[in-house]
């Protein structure tokens, strides 16, 4: 029988630009909240607010986690520890579970994939009366010595509950004291809707939620608002497109205006809302002060191969027309793509600084996921892909082998651009134009930059040892004399995607993979044939 259930959520091993913000995830409080509603004695620990008990783990019936790549490692280590200390059933949900089940499965009893919110639910219901988990749609388990899928669940039509943060162990109101001494600032989150309309080749939404977009009830998400505002004023809408169905939200922007909330809100939108003066104008008046939003490229044959359905000159009426009305902008970058050479990314930054966005992000790809509605391929090669632990796959570590660069280079561009971006003329820049909340967000990223900056720096001599005699002088990548050196020696190779392709009894990929059974970083040309080695089983 099951009675008390421990969900954890650890962080990743490397800080992030959000390891000075004390904000609760907003996945594992919802599965906690589910269950509780369900009937379950529930406790929720979020790493970076106070880490998991093991008194609680011990007393508990089942314990949870959900799973980010970067935070894998130690997710494995404490279900290790729980198997073999206490025999307690674990579930894993999360990113790194549901693209991973194979070695996810070696630490822990039940993957749930995708959106667990009745998974969840079923499947505990199936443990506490000792039935058959076969029977329970979207989840993986061992059965023998092979992994066994149950049918796919589509995610819930209606998401109406809110997480509870009261199940959040530690977590409460944070008073400037607290802020002072733990040098933290609270970020709250909330949802309005999930999935996304568009399919970019580098994002997870559609394998996460492959039920596709869909909206939350407007009166459930002002209760959410109403009860989060106990604990601050500073929110984020975790929405993947706050705007995508503009009536609605119009709608739930007026209803945000009549409770008065006072939040300050962060959203994430694309380009297309600058058409809208209507949305901008509630957006403003609701409370918005920053947008989030993902520009990936200024390339128009990246754009392009990311099927980002944007262009360039859409990225910049975007940026000038946002700032007309006074938002903030964070604008982010997919980097590494195999039409990105150093003088485009340099234009990159360029291009950030003459647009003067507080802040950017540039995340080098991971390219690494096998992502169902492209037939389990990846959208870099195996062969070039480079994987030292799950710890430096958080978005900020260079983890392939990069086309007309080598992996160091890439890395080292990147952080000599957060270094001018973050760094003390950008801060005086923006003072000088009197664009005071620019200054403020870039010296606060200023602040966190320096502790992300030395996991970067120090991952360098890894990279340039395992690029070795890999690029000509002009930096293009020996495509061959990889993958003579992967069929060799593949240690430092990305291999986990290959095992769930071999679980689902596809084909399993060999060496050298054509590039016709890849999805590049831009499409292949006509005449592009596969290299000419021998091939090899991973």
């Amino acid at each position: 029988m099951i009675r008390k259930i421990v969900c954890i959520q650890m962080n990743g091993e490397f800080p992030d630009f959000t390891h000075r913000l004390v904000m609760p995830d907003y996945g594992l409080p919802l599965i906690g909240t589910l269950l509780a509603k369900a009937g379950y004695d529930v406790r929720v620990f979020i790493e970076h607010v106070q880490p998991p008990s093991w008194d609680a783990i011990r007393e508990s019936d089942l314990v949870c986690f959900s799973t980010l790549n970067a935070g894998a490692d130690k997710v494995y280590k404490l279900a290790d520890r729980i198997r073999a200390e206490l025999g307690i059933p674990t579930v894993l949900g999360g990113t790194n579970a549901s693209y991973y089940p194979e070695p996810a499965l070696e630490h822990c009893d039940y993957v749930v994939f995708g959106e667990g919110d009745e998974t969840i639910i079923e499947l505990v219901r199936t443990l506490s009366a000792a039935g058959d988990p076969a029977g329970v749609s979207g989840i993986a388990f061992r059965d023998g010595k092979r992994t066994r899928r149950t049918p796919t669940r589509p995610g819930p039509e209606r998401f109406d509950t809110g997480p509870d943060f009261r199940l959040i162990e530690g977590y409460r109101r944070m008073t400037m004291l607290d802020m002072l001494r733990q040098r933290r600032r609270p970020l709250l989150t909330a949802q309005s809707s999930r999935g996304c309309q568009f399919k970019c080749t580098f994002c997870i939404v559609n394998t996460m939620f492959p039920t596709g977009y869909r909206k939350r009830d407007i009166e459930s998400v002002i209760a959410d608002l109403r009860d989060k505002r106990r604990y601050g004023s500073n929110l984020m809408f975790v929405d993947n497109d706050f705007t995508m169905k503009r009536k609605a939200t119009k709608q739930l922007l007026r209803r945000i205006i009549e409770e008065k909330f006072g939040y300050k809100f962060v959203v994430f939108a694309r380009t297309e809302i600058a058409r809208d003066k209507e949305l901008l104008d509630l957006m403003r008046e609701a409370g918005v002060t920053c947008v989030y939003q993902g520009y990936e490229s200024i390339r128009a044959d990246t754009l392009d191969a990311y099927d980002k359905h944007q262009t360039l000159a859409q990225i910049e009426t975007a940026i000038s027309t946002l700032h007309g009305y006074g938002f903030q902008i964070l604008g982010s970058f997919v980097v590494g793509a195999d039409t990105d050479t150093l003088d485009s990314l340099r234009e990159t930054l360029e291009f950030v600084r003459r647009q003067k966005l507080t802040y950017a992000y540039f995340f080098p790809i991971w390219g690494h996921y096998p992502e169902q509605m492209n037939g389990y391929r990846t959208i870099v090669p195996w062969y070039r892909s480079i994987f030292h632990s799950w710890k430096y796959s958080d978005g900020n570590f260079v983890t392939h082998y990069p086309l007309h660069m080598s992996p160091s280079r890439l890395q080292q561009l990147v952080i000599d651009a957060y270094d001018e971006l973050y760094g003390p003329a950008e801060i005086v820049r923006a003072v000088t134009r009197n664009d005071l909340p620019s200054a403020r967000g870039k010296f606060l990223h200023w602040y966190s930059w320096h502790r992300v900056r030395k996991g970067m720096v120090e991952y360098l001599p890894f990279l340039r040892e395992v690029e070795r005699d890999l690029y000509d002088e002009d930096g293009t990548l020996r495509e061959k004399a990889l993958v003579q050196r992967v069929s060799e020696d593949p240690r430092w190779s990305f291999s986990e995607g290959n095992r769930t392709v071999e679980a689902l009894g596809l084909t399993p990929l060999e060496l050298p993979v054509p590039r016709s059974r890849n999805i590049t970083c831009v499409p292949p040309k006509s005449d592009a044939t596969p290299l000419d080695a021998a091939s090899v089983q991973p």
